[in-house]
């Protein structure tokens, strides 16, 4: 029986993790940054200064900014500085006119420099600001796209947050509240509030899809049919990947964003809504395997970094076959085989930046997803325990995962950012 605390549990990790986000993540997360460095600041900014930890400056360098044929770490500083409006949160940028934009990018030539941090965190966004009343701001973003850890005024700290402080006096924030496959079932079907977002969900990330259909994107994933053959299968992946496609490539609409991207957040919804339609389900079973799907991701996320070297899709196709197993009227059990299945087979994909080529990675994850429900719903065929990587359980294999990510991450983020850099 679900407890109390198991279904607080779940309901922080939706308001954590799910995001109206126009625009790849990264880079709008640095707009965000340098748009409140700007609101602190009396003049007009002259030069900004950006330091980025790895994961940072790969995922934010050649990603699409929406409605704009810029791209740039530089840039999306630069927009955000002079025409960002911090209190739209991730739906900074949106609409911001092509002159401005045209301005913005001529003013990221000349005045902005952007550095690797001096920074251990996985995800550091560093922005110092000058402007022409020779006022100097620096802002500090870390763990969380939107974390505002800092804001210095002339060398007066303006707001600090007291990270140790919160802990320190939070006398539940040390307890551990287990909850897996099992406590997602039932808090879907008989204690879920939050069906609302969800249902925004579908709507933002399928209105993406039919953009990426119509207009060229990228690689057009999506619009590539294997041997020219529609099926079932076909038709999830070219749905799913046509939405990545227009998000990749700058389109001019806001994704929901599941477990810190936009991407992710598409690759675990879209699969399940199009197999919803291909079955006749309901809006209520459609909505239901949706929030299965994504709340599946976020159990797997939560012991992972917020940024890691470890490519996203795979997260998000983890929960994508547990939506899919509820559509087929799977239990929870088999909703874990079918993730510890898909854990199994593409965990070793890495992450070299969000751009076109993603829509090719969240293909071959989705593949994946769509063989490890079916292989579940029969019971017969799922990976056995201490193959691999895989646990004996779901709890082990997600801690595996995370042992990997952890004792991987220097020597990965070097490396990848170093061969992208050259």
């Amino acid at each position: 029986m679900l407890t109390n605390k198991q279904k607080q549990e779940i309901d922080k990790n939706i308001s954590k993790y799910l995001m109206v986000s126009a625009g790849c993540t990264e880079p709008i997360a640095i707009a965000y940054a340098a748009a409140v460095a700007r609101s602190t600041l009396s003049g007009t900014p002259v030069h900004i200064t950006v330091y980025l930890s790895p994961n940072m400056a790969k995922n934010a360098m050649d990603a699409g900014i929406p409605g704009s044929k810029y791209v740039g770490t530089a840039f999306a500083a630069s927009l955000g500085a002079l025409y960002g409006d911090y209190s739209k949160g991730f739906e900074l940028l949106k609409d911001v006119p092509e002159d401005k934009q045209k301005e913005a990018f001529e003013f990221s030539k000349t005045h902005v420099t952007c550095n690797p941090a001096d920074s251990k965190k996985a995800l550091y966004i560093g922005v110092e600001m000058t402007d022409t009343n020779a006022n100097n701001v620096k802002v500090v973003t870390e763990d969380d796209h939107t974390n505002i850890v800092l804001i210095e005024l002339n060398g007066n700290v303006k707001y600090k947050q007291d990270v140790e402080g919160d802990s320190a006096d939070d006398s539940s924030a040390q307890e551990v509240v287990h909850w897996g496959p099992k406590e997602i079932y039932e808090y879907v079907d008989g204690y879920c509030t939050s069906f609302p977002l969800f249902k925004d969900a579908i709507k933002l990330n399928s209105a993406l899809s039919e953009h990426g259909k119509v207009n060229n994107y990228g690689l057009n994933v999506g619009k590539v049919i294997p041997f020219g053959e529609d099926t079932i299968v076909s038709r999830i992946t070219t749905f799913t990947t046509s939405a990545v496609d227009s998000r990749m490539g700058g389109a001019p609409l806001s994704a929901m964003a599941c477990t810190g991207s936009g991407n992710q957040g598409i690759t675990v919804s879209l699969p399940v809504v199009q197999y919803a339609k291909e079955i006749g389900a309901s809006e209520e079973q459609t909505i239901k395997a949706v929030a299965v799907a994504m709340i599946s991701a976020m159990y797997v996320k939560k012991d992972l970094a917020v940024l890691s070297h470890l490519c996203g899709a795979v997260i998000a196709a983890t929960g994508a076959s547990a939506g899919l197993v509820y559509l087929m009227g799977g239990d929870y059990k088999q909703a874990e085989y079918a993730m510890q299945n898909v854990l199994g087979t593409v965990t070793g994909m890495f992450c070299d930046g969000a751009k076109s080529t993603c829509a090719l990675k969240v293909n071959s994850c989705i593949y994946t997803a769509i063989c490890a429900a079916n292989m579940a719903m029969s019971m017969d065929h799922c990976i056995t325990a201490r193959v691999g990587i895989v646990g004996n359980t779901l709890d082990e294999t997600v801690a595996n995962i995370a042992k990997i990510e952890r004792d991987s991450a220097d020597v990965m983020n070097k490396t990848v950012l170093d061969i992208i850099m050259k």
